[in-house]
């Protein structure tokens, strides 16, 4: 986080204009190094400049002679270059010489550019920048001036505020210059300098960031042309939710455009948002241009201005909360209201859960609480899958007060489960761990010492192991367990961290020899572990298990109900499926759901429930599963929609619509003007 600069040198407009919503990129007082600033420290063997954190303030003590070189320490925030930005800092001198100057440094980017603002604690103030190693003298030197609070300890305000190319400078909340700065590096940095012989402090820094416009693009209103460029529907849809829904029109052949309707089903924005989702009353969206993410309310009033590379949402008792990444890689934490609760200054910071956020920074990963206080501390655990989950990690959340976790390996790095005060409750010595919310239970994993193979099991809540960890696959089936013994190249378990390794690899397939049985939660044997295969269904009380070719529906209590020997031999026909609809997914084969499963006899398909009566009549060409609100039947070369009374329906009553239509080529009318 920090960068020294070692430098040998010789030498409007105003906050209240218009501007979007203000994003808080860090408002500090160094009370104490919850954000990692820095201890007392030597920053190299043969430098005397020290900087360390002392009395509630950021201190810099240069012990080489009077009138040598400037240095500073920077400290780096999540700032978007973009944006427009107001710096503020409070700086005093502490001891040394006098009439030498110390103060702010901005947009440090090396030796060659930057920014420095600074003051003498005689009574004197300058202001220049270096581009491309060329010094400007912003003040013309050195200015003495009665705004400056001379001697040791007397505070002095300093800010510098940035739109664009163009800088004011303020002392004391009094505006001293205005200029433009055509070509100034921008760096996501704000640090403190001082030349030789000088004990200085700063304190009390802010840095805010805003768009002069945070208006949601694509907003329809006067003066703005709305899209009419494809068909437009002539009457509006209300949403489902009675809400207002996000909608998509197809662009291209892969992309799609976002927009918003209101509950009425009127566009209200137009779809040229790259992407949008909505959560409660919250509307994240990404700018088709930039490319940049911000967050409105339904109201379309900004929350987050449109700076972020990418927003994260989760939320913990009734508030909402944006884990969000600035453009320079820094991760901070925003409330629904917009108020910055972490301060953007973290590697990473996952989504908030019981009051707690799994975060990371330069000593690595920990917990902290939502005033950024430490709870298990930066470099406890470790978390060596970072790369593999640049893209998208799944969340590391507190679930009833305990979070899972890897060890570091001088620990032996395995994997745990700690409370939320950093004590391990289940020590770290398996391979794997996932929480069973249903059994409040662990499936837990180990790799075999002889064949190197994954063994599963369960564990409960303390740690005693309710299944052993024998078992080559364990999936959760309602609150019972399938579970298999035996080897096989196929089945992964999605829990297993060599998944995708594996896969990689593309070994050759090997037959697949496990034996299936279930288990209930507390390991006894409801199906006995000898069958070739045990699905799942859609009830979550039912199974279906293959023993060979035989397939029978089984109900968890271990009673078998329905054996599809009775019926023909599924066998994948393309010819079968000519002209079926597009994009409709629903499951072909005999798949037990809502009650009913779709079966064929004599080469006609009708439904079944799991006694075997038959509920919809053999009639069909084919017939798939349920889902959603009916099935996909089809006679001749005719395909359509039923109900579970077998009566025909539509493809939307079938369908319903439910949030985003991605097949939508048909624009949504705007409200008409009275």
């Amino acid at each position: 986080m920090h960068k020294l600069f070692f430098l040998l040198l010789l030498y409007g407009f105003s906050y209240a204009d218009s501007f979007g919503q203000v994003l808080t990129v860090i408002n500090t007082s160094f009370d104490d190094d919850r954000f990692n600033h820095g201890s007392k420290t030597s920053v190299t063997k043969n430098d005397s400049l020290l900087y360390f954190l002392e009395n509630g303030s950021f201190q810099v003590n240069n012990k080489h002679f009077k009138g040598s070189s400037n240095r500073w320490v920077t400290l780096g925030f999540g700032m978007n270059s973009k944006a427009y930005t107001k710096y503020k800092a409070d700086i005093k001198q502490i001891a040394g010489v006098q009439d030498y100057g110390y103060g702010i440094v901005l947009s440090a980017k090396d030796g060659n550019n930057f920014i420095q603002f600074g003051i003498a604690a005689n009574g004197y103030y300058t202001i220049s920048s270096v581009i491309n190693g060329k010094l400007n003298s912003i003040s013309n030197g050195w200015v003495k001036s009665s705004l400056i609070k001379t001697g040791f300890n007397n505070i002095n305000q300093l800010v510098v505020e940035k739109k664009g190319e163009e800088f004011q400078f303020f002392l004391n909340e009094v505006s001293l210059k205005q200029i433009r700065l055509n070509g100034q590096p921008f760096t996501a940095n704000m640090g403190l300098y001082s030349t030789g012989n000088m004990h200085v402090a700063m304190d009390n820094i802010e840095i805010q960031q805003w768009l002069p416009n945070s208006a949601i693009a694509g907003k329809i209103e006067a003066g703005y042309t709305p899209r009419s460029d494809q068909p437009i529907a002539e009457k509006p849809t209300p949403t489902k939710s009675k809400q207002p829904e996000v909608f998509g029109i197809v662009r291209g052949q892969y992309g799609y455009d976002y927009g918003l309707i209101d509950k009425d089903g009127y566009r209200y924005v137009d779809p040229i948002l790259k992407y949008a989702s909505i959560h409660e009353n919250m509307v994240m969206v990404t700018s088709q241009t930039s490319l940049s993410s911000g967050v409105y309310d339904l109201q379309l009033n900004n929350i987050i201005p449109p700076l972020m590379q990418t927003i994260n949402v989760s939320k913990d008792k009734s508030m909402m909360y944006f884990s969000a990444r600035a453009e320079n890689g820094f991760w901070g934490l925003i409330d629904q209201t917009g108020k910055t609760i972490l301060p953007f200054l973290y590697n990473y910071v996952d989504r908030v859960s019981e009051g707690l956020v799994y975060a990371k920074n330069s000593k690595g990963w920990g917990v902290i609480d939502l005033n950024g206080l430490p709870i298990i501390p930066f470099g406890t655990i470790d978390d060596e899958d970072e790369i593999k989950k640049r893209d998208y990690r799944y969340p590391m959340l507190f679930k009833k007060g305990r979070l899972i976790v890897k060890a570091k390996k001088d620990d032996g790095g395995q994997v745990g489960v700690m409370d939320n005060y950093g004590k391990w409750v289940i020590p770290p010595k398996f391979h794997s761990i996932s929480l069973i919310d249903t059994n409040q239970a662990y499936k837990v994993s180990i790799v075999d010492a002889k064949d190197k193979s994954t063994k599963y099991g369960v564990i409960d809540y303390n740690g005693k192991e309710i299944i052993p960890l024998k078992y080559s696959t364990i999936e959760l089936e309602g609150k019972n367990y399938s579970v298999a013994e035996g080897n096989s190249s196929v089945g992964f378990d999605l829990d297993d961290d060599e998944l995708w390794a594996a896969l990689a690899e593309e070994e050759e397939e090997e037959v697949d020899q496990r034996k299936w049985g279930m288990l209930s939660h507390t390991g006894a044997v409801i199906i006995p572990i000898k069958y070739s295969y045990i699905a799942s269904t859609g009830d979550k009380q039912m199974v279906l298990v293959e023993d060979g070719k035989t397939k029978t529906l089984y109900d968890h209590t271990g009673k078998s109900w329905l054996s599809l020997s009775a019926f023909d031999e599924y066998k994948y026909d393309s010819l079968l499926f000519k002209g079926k609809p597009k994009g409709d997914y629903r499951t072909s084969y005999p798949y037990y759901a809502q009650g009913l499963m779709n079966v064929a006899k004599a080469g006609k398909w009708g439904y079944v429930d799991k006694a075997g009566k038959v509920v919809i009549p053999f009639q069909f060409d084919h017939a798939s599963a349920f889902n959603k609100e009916g099935a996909l039947v089809k006679k001749g070369t005719e395909w359509w929609y039923i109900n579970k009374l077998g009566k025909k329906i539509s493809t939307e009553e079938a369908n319903p619509r439910s949030g985003l239509d991605f097949k939508n080529k048909v624009l949504p009318p705007i409200r008409p003007t009275k």
